[in-house]
């Protein structure tokens, strides 16, 4: 939570804190970096702390990997992006990348390790190399853990002398600090043995650090104040007037500069100022320490959008160290500040002098002085006698402007560009600039319009009339006659009566009436009131209209947030918290030059951009002096500059000047998170700069992905917005998260977009892009479905295959049969009935002849059944055309002898079509049966026979025209019997119908 720092009469700077509750090792921090990619190093007494703005990793002795000490008083960055990390008892050099630390420790047994004791400072010269100063050694490290010692003159060393840091002037010149001793200036050499240091140029007069800024010139900083070098001495440049004076013994003290060139100084005795050396001006935040309950000031660091970290005994303290964005607007009466101002309307004349309604010190005037300063003249008195004690003489009260009576409230104000100011209150009044005189007017009629009139909240002018809306009703007042009336439409009604309107607008012919109860509109010629159905959340309340220039206006609602509505198209959008407006109850907007919104709310203010159609909000911690402001209390000054009052006075900014960044920002991968399908988290911290493919394994459950802003200032005050292409192209905010997840994401590609906006609405320059390939299950993937396709193909193809072979086998093994039973049966019956028919004509006894007779039919019978069987069964036959030859052939080896006509005729049958063996079978002996009942029992002289298919069925109708059948021999006989079990096994319908012949009709599904 940023906190406001007051320094003097205004608000000027804002802080915020880390501690350990907020994850941080240690609150004693030594030091403090910001690494190349943005990454924040906190050095404490209780180990190293890597932040990312969000999230704290820590190292100490315990750590993987761990330090050599968990004191840490040193860090530095070097050119390969290594962080040194000084101890109190060890170096480590950790590389961020892969996340290793090597340690260097003093070795007895070898000279050139590293010295014993704890590790004050670490800085890289100009060409490269690397000094690590202790408190009584200097030492350069010469690679693969070789140290090298830099001699240094007794004379610079002598005892209980403690070096702090080294400055680097030039290969021959350096400054040595101590805790206890004047800053010196010695002369550098390279020997054969290495680097010596001595003897001493110059001293400081006292224990100033050295700071040498871009131009080269060299200044000594310390808790009394600057000096700058100037020919071989320090010369005073700024004085300290709240230093803490005592002894000097030991004196630890840290520095920073800023982006605009101001030293930031803190020291041991709860000291901590800013030196600004071009104005030179001291600025005192030492009471900010004593805020926090913090003594010593350790260290401080500008980060790279000029945010100051300081580190302390009791944690860090974030300074916004930002030119304010939003002021205080003071009102200053008698050399005092009025405080906690509950603002209502402000306006400005032409003079630039300021007009501000309020509720607790009545209406004031802020003005310039003579000498070019503001002051503030109370025109009304908060708690002085009111005006109803003053006379109304025909509806009018009359008064001097001159602080002595309360007014009452003024929720709206009118300039007419010259002398007079209008304002909506009790009732409508009339103040003349020039005079200082006040005209209180109030409606004419009864004692209840009169009363009716009192409290009014709007004010507008049609050119002709004012139009004011109140608490009852809506008024008109005709500044010629001072004549005030209720408001009533063409039918001669008040609509208005006990409706609340708290905003009146006229555009063109048509008055603008946001009320209680919904947004009306009244024709100022016509006296039309049509109410307009914009959006049901108005039926709750308007409280300020704002038109855009063309047919749009801007609608403040009570709680349904702000509505943009088009009155020609009468389109409407909604825009809540949902979308980023700070808060639902939106007390007015203003438009800026770009014609982009400016809107106060119950809590915060919001700005919303037409063009990208994103919100930024404003609060106390970004230098606002209220969170709640209050409707109608709003004005844009003619410069374009803005006014906003709350609950805490008024504040004034430039909407061009707002969104302001020292450094460019950018945003960065901070950590990758999946929970593998054993629910292990999977995290990937280190090494991210190159990040940028994401593979997701079918069993992933889960997966993230952590970022950042560069600019640390308020982390919990950036934006971020997300696209993720594969889905849909569309940016979605997801507020101030600092991750995004997802879970069961469809298995593909997808390209993940991330960009963010810093609180003060600074957009990334960047964006981060991740491919992301979400693998597919092995058995849904596509090569293991063409593979089970093929299998498929394959096992289908195998066994049509073997059935083709079966059917073939069983095709041959019928033809042989049918070929065995021709050849062999059949000749050997053939030749029974030869010899039958040869012995019936040799033999003349009748006994003999009728056995042969009888023989020779049996034999007839025999051969005419094997030759159905062998037709049924060989498998040439099984062709719709060889059934039909068949029974062509068995028709006329029947009928013809006994002298019976036939005919078989056939339709929509295709002749070579298959059939079963099974099925050719039964139909040919069902018509056989038939045919023979007809030539033994008929009598009948004709018969035809149809055969056909008709909706999925095979058709057999045999007719005859014979003596039909009889009863008795309808339900008995074996024949008929065996054509409907036949029937029955082709799952057919078998019928007989006996009228004027038999007609037996067979329907057989195919």
């Amino acid at each position: 939570m940023w906190l406001p720092l007051t320094i003097g009469a205004q608000t000027s700077l804002q802080y915020t804190r880390l501690t350990v509750e907020d994850g941080l090792s240690n609150n004693s921090v030594q030091c403090i970096l910001q690494d190349k990619a943005g990454i924040l190093w906190f050095g404490t007494n209780g180990g190293l702390n890597r932040y990312d703005g969000t999230f704290f990793i820590q190292y100490n002795i315990l750590s993987q990997p761990a330090l050599s000490n968990s004191s840490v008083t040193a860090i530095m960055q070097d050119e390969k992006g290594l962080i040194w990390i000084g101890t109190e008892n060890g170096l480590n050099i950790l590389d961020p990348c892969t996340n290793t630390i090597r340690q260097f420790v003093h070795q007895d047994a070898m000279p050139s390790s590293l010295p014993a004791g704890p590790i004050r400072s670490i800085q890289q010269l100009h060409n490269g190399r690397t000094w690590v100063m202790g408190e009584t050694w200097l030492s350069e490290f010469s690679g693969d853990r070789q140290f090298t010692q830099v001699a240094i003159d007794s004379s610079l060393l002598r005892k209980d002398m403690v070096l702090a840091s080294v400055t680097e002037v030039s290969n021959e010149l350096v400054w040595l600090s101590y805790l206890d001793q004047p800053t010196t200036l010695v002369n550098r050499r390279a020997t054969n043995s290495g680097q010596h240091i001595g003897p001493a140029v110059t001293y400081l007069n006292d224990y100033s650090k050295i700071y040498i800024d871009g131009r080269h010139v060299t200044w000594g900083i310390s808790s009394y104040g600057i000096s700058r070098y100037n020919k071989g001495a320090f010369d005073n440049w700024l004085k300290n007037p709240y230093v803490v004076s005592g002894p000097n013994l030991h004196l630890r003290a840290a520095h920073c500069v800023d982006a605009a060139g101001n030293v930031w100084q803190g020291n041991d005795r709860g000291g901590l100022v800013k030196y600004d050396l071009q104005q030179r001006q001291v600025t005192d935040y030492s009471s900010l320490l004593a805020t926090v309950n913090a003594s010593i000031v350790f260290c401080l660091f500008k980060d790279n959008n000029n945010t100051i970290w300081a580190g302390t005994d009791n944690g860090i303290i974030k300074l916004s160290n930002r030119e304010a964005s939003f002021a205080n607007l003071p009102f200053i009466i008698q050399g005092q500040e009025l405080k906690n101002i509950r603002c209502r309307r402000i306006m400005a004349d032409r003079y630039n002098n300021l007009y501000a309604g309020t509720e607790n010190y009545g209406l004031l005037k802020r003005t310039r002085t003579s000498t070019g300063g503001d002051t503030t003249i109370a025109l009304s008195t908060f708690g002085a006698p009111p005006i109803t004690v003053l006379p109304v003489v025909n509806n009018t009260i009359h008064l001097p402007l001159d602080g002595r009576y309360d007014i009452g409230y003024v929720y709206d104000m009118w300039y007419d560009g010259k002398d007079l100011l209008w304002m909506a209150g009790y009732g409508i009044s009339r103040y003349n600039l020039q005079t200082g005189v006040m005209d209180i007017f109030q409606a004419k009629g009864d004692e209840a319009a009169r009363q009716q009139s009192i409290t009014q909240f709007s004010l507008a002018w049609d050119g002709r009339l004012f139009w004011t809306g109140g608490q009852h009703n809506l008024f008109t007042f005709d500044p010629v006659t001072s004549e005030m009336w209720p408001f009533r439409d063409q039918n001669g009604h008040m609509p208005f009566e006990e409706l609340p309107c708290w905003s009146l607008v006229l555009k063109g012919e048509w008055l603008w009436a946001g009320s209680a109860n919904g947004l009306y509109k009244v024709n100022t010629r016509t006296r039309e009131v049509k109410k307009e159905p914009v959006h049901r959340v108005l039926d709750f309340g308007i409280n300020d209209i704002t038109f855009d220039g063309d047919s749009s206006c801007w609608i403040s609602t009570a709680g349904g947030g702000l509505i943009w509505y088009n009155t020609y198209t009468k389109e409407v959008q909604q825009y809540t918290n949902k979308d980023g407006l700070s808060n639902n109850t939106v007390c007015g907007v203003l438009l800026d030059a770009r014609r982009d919104c400016w809107i106060t709310t119950y809590a915060g203010l919001s700005y919303f951009n037409r063009q990208t159609g994103q919100f930024t909000n404003f609060y106390a911690k970004d230098g606002l002096n209220t969170d709640e402001f209050n409707r109608k209390a709003l004005y844009k000054m003619p410069d374009g500059k803005m006014i906003a009052g709350g609950l805490n006075g008024y504040m004034q900014f430039d909407p061009a000047k707002v969104f302001t960044t020292v450094r460019p920002v950018t945003i960065a991968l901070t950590r990758f998170s999946k929970i593998d399908r054993d629910g292990l988290t999977i995290d990937s911290i280190f090494n991210l700069q190159s990040f940028t493919n994401a593979v997701i394994a079918p069993g992933d459950k889960f997966f993230s992905f952590h970022f950042m802003l560069s600019d640390q200032y308020d982390p919990a005050g950036n934006r971020f917005f997300y696209q993720l292409q594969g889905v849909d192209d569309a940016w979605h905010p997801i507020g101030n998260q600092h991750f995004i997840s997802f879970n069961g994401l469809s298995p593909g590609s997808y390209t993940l977009k991330i960009k963010g906006n810093t609180g003060g609405g600074s957009g990334s320059i960047n964006e981060l892009t991740i491919h992301i390939l979400v693998k597919q299950v092995f058995y849904r993937s596509i090569w293991f479905m063409l593979l089970v396709v093929a299998a498929i193909a394959a096992i289908a193809w195998l066994i049509v295959r073997y059935r083709i072979r079966q059917v073939k086998k069983i095709q041959y093994l019928r033809t042989r049969i049918a070929s065995d039973l021709h050849d062999d049966v059949g000749s050997s019956l053939v030749r029974i009935t030869v010899l039958a028919d040869a012995g019936k004509r040799d033999v003349l006894t009748t006994d003999i002849a009728e056995q042969l007779g009888t023989i020779s039919g049996i034999s007839r019978g025999a051969i005419s059944t094997m030759k159905d069987v062998v037709w049924s069964i060989d498998a040439r036959n099984d062709t719709m055309d060889g059934m039909i030859q068949y029974m062509q052939e068995h028709l006329h080896n029947m009928l013809t002898p006994a002298n019976i006509d036939f005919e078989l005729n056939h339709t929509g049958i295709t002749q070579q079509e298959k059939l079963t063996m099974e099925f050719r079978q039964h139909v040919y002996l069902i018509f056989k049966e038939a045919i023979n009942n007809v030539v033994k029992h008929a009598g009948a002289t004709r018969v035809q026979v149809e055969l056909h298919k008709a909706n999925g069925y095979f058709i057999m109708q045999i007719k005859d025209d014979g003596t039909g059948l009889r009863e008795k021999k309808f339900n008995s006989g074996h024949g008929l019997y065996n054509m409907q079990l036949r029937a029955g096994r082709l799952k057919a319908s078998f019928d007989i119908i006996s009228d004027k012949g038999v007609t037996i009709l067979l329907k057989v599904p195919v």
